[in-house]
């Protein structure tokens, strides 16, 4: 964790999220791949991929706007921004829900309707604090 000139929080997990189509495969340094079948992935975990995948998009330079890439994706641009959302969860909720062990208050449905940035409310708002 690294705090940024402008006051910002800057955070890097280091993991490697790829889909090839059929799988996604989530890649952590010094240990095996792990691969998560789609059809075995809660939606949960779906959208949280959904929205790395997205936000490598944009930030790779595969598409320039959200706008270009909702045309890419066929979806609606407040779908795009909410599963983009989900990138800022804190670190140990978007572990927990990648291992399948998040608390039964953190839910798609909660996700969707909005959620603090501050990642100390968000472990308070889903009972992991």
């Amino acid at each position: 964790m690294e705090k940024l000139v402008n006051g910002n929080i800057e955070v890097t997990i280091d993991i490697h999220l790829k889909y090839d189509g059929h799988k996604t495969v989530i890649i952590q340094p010094d240990s095996k791949p792990a691969e998560f079948d789609p059809e075995k992935m809660s939606p949960l975990q779906k959208a949280l991929v959904q929205g790395f995948q997205y936000r490598d998009a944009l930030e790779n330079g595969d598409v320039a706007t959200v706008s270009e890439l909702a045309r890419r994706e066929n979806q609606e641009r407040a779908f795009l921004f909410r599963a983009l959302s989900l990138v800022n969860l804190a670190p140990d909720i978007i572990e927990a829900i990648l291992n399948g062990t998040e608390p039964p208050t953190v839910t798609l449905s909660q996700l969707r309707r909005g959620f603090p940035d501050d990642w100390d409310e968000q472990r308070k708002v889903f009972g992991m604090a």
